[in-house]
């Protein structure tokens, strides 16, 4: 390109700000083409008016921050100096503004965190899932309340049943009628015995287990029955649940907003923005956001449009989702802009010229054609795939199994301890006996006189 050329050429100051502007190949120091949605635009603009466009670059590759006395670096301090007629695309913040002339707004982003995105994992606490903790309260109470209706009726009904009923019959005495005294006893259902029994068929009956007992006659039977009945559905409709449940994969996102964020434990990974967040403090470097935010180092939070493209890069490299992005977002009155040195006679050309294709859709669909594939990631991530059952999904369960044995074993040890103490008691009779015969046995005279 000749000189005369280069003077009917418009100088912008250029750096990479996906998926506006991007640099190819990246991150190298031979000589690199700008890529991305607004080249292909600025070009465009530049021959609607008759000139050419020429990019530069600066040493940062950025597009600057005011300093201490008032200066500028990056891409908006080469316009300031005059080494440049304009920037490309860039957010407009109230510094920036007075740093420059903006024109009319391409597009109005907004700004989104991401992190590494989740995988499927075991569902440890797998079995509670089939009810909620509503129906789980509600169910401990039923069988709290059972319980005690049983244990009251059934005291109720022994209570009954060896009152004393009198009857007119024969006693055996000849010729005569007398009162008698008519009483029922059963010796297998003893008060001690009652609350036992009433344990039995509330639990027994709830985990589908035998009961080698069978309720008293009455009402006490008929509420064991409706019981029966309860336990019946309630573990018909568990297990229909379970099985459905336990081979969905279970998927946990770290936040979904920003507020989860923010209050995450200080301690984690994720805990503290000053610590885990894309900020002010750390490289304004989207490459080097990216590619932390891929091994989880980090999360990024970055204006939407950038964040998707790294998404659709990331996707494009290795064909899956790699990353997720909350859904909620933040900031939503972010406009981008081009900055225009003071008294740019480009201004207003430019700004008809963008007002139109905005208008018109045109920016919108460029900007969507450029990002065609990321939204293979956008979806809600859910559990709607089948997956085989592992070992850790049966951890919560051979947890319970493993205290109940460690119970009963405790159970067996106490037993066998009062066998051999009450043993014990028993024997110790018969060897005072030997020890001390007089105690026990009357003595010879005693015998005589009887």
């Amino acid at each position: 390109m000749s000189k005369e050329e280069e003077q009917q050429c418009i100088r912008v100051a250029s750096a990479a700000f996906p998926p506006h502007t991007l640099w190819f190949p990246p991150n190298t120091t031979v000589t690199k083409t700008l890529g991305g949605v607004v080249p292909h635009i600025l070009t465009y603009l530049a021959h609607s008016i008759g000139r050419c466009v020429v990019y530069v670059t600066n040493s940062e590759d950025t597009y600057g921050k005011k300093l201490d006395n008032g200066s500028w670096t990056g891409c908006i301090g080469m316009v300031n100096r005059d080494e440049a007629d304009m920037t490309t695309v860039m957010s407009i913040d109230q510094y920036r503004y007075h740093a420059g002339e903006i024109s009319e707004y391409f597009i109005m982003d907004e700004h989104s965190a991401a992190y590494r995105r989740p995988g499927v994992q075991s569902d440890i606490i797998g079995f509670i899932r089939p009810f909620t903790p509503l129906v789980w309260v509600l169910v401990l109470v039923t069988v709290l309340m059972v319980l005690v209706d049983l244990s009251l009726l059934s005291h109720t009904q022994h209570y009954l049943d060896i009152l004393p009923i009198p009857s007119t019959r024969s006693c055996g005495c000849e010729g005569t009628a007398v009162q008698c005294v008519k009483q029922e006893s059963n010796p297998t259902n003893q008060p001690q015995n009652i609350n036992r029994d009433a344990v039995f068929w509330t639990i027994c009956t709830l985990l589908a287990q035998s009961v080698p007992l069978e309720p008293p006659r009455g009402v006490v039977k008929s509420l064991t029955g409706l019981w029966l009945l309860l336990s019946f559905i309630l573990a018909t409709v568990y297990r229909s649940n379970l099985k459905a449940m336990l081979i969905l994969p279970k998927v946990t996102l770290p936040f979904n907003n920003l507020e989860e964020l923010v209050v995450a434990d200080p301690n984690s990974l994720l805990g503290g923005l000053n610590r885990t967040i894309y900020n002010a403090g750390e490289p304004q470097n989207t490459a080097w956001g990216a590619a932390g935010l891929v091994q989880g180092a980090h999360v990024i939070t970055v204006p939407k449009l950038a964040l998707l493209q790294v998404m659709d890069v990331d996707y494009s490299k290795t064909g899956q989702c790699s990353m997720y992005r909350m859904e909620e977002s933040f900031m939503k009155t972010n406009i981008i802009c081009l900055l225009f040195k003071k008294g740019s006679p480009f201004k207003h050309k430019f700004n008809s010229l963008i007002r139109s294709m905005r208008e018109f859709g045109i920016l919108h669909h460029s900007y969507q054609r450029a990002l065609m594939i990321v939204t293979r990631c956008l979806e809600t991530i859910k559990s709607n795939s089948l997956r085989p059952l592992s070992l850790g999904d049966f951890y919560g369960v051979f947890s319970i199994y493993l205290g109940g044995l460690y119970i009963a074993f405790n159970c067996f040890l106490v037993e066998l301890l009062r066998t051999a103490i009450v043993k014990g008691r028993r024997r110790s009779p018969h060897r005072n006996i030997h020890q001390n015969p007089q105690q026990y046995w009357p003595q010879q005279g005693h015998n005589e006189k009887m």
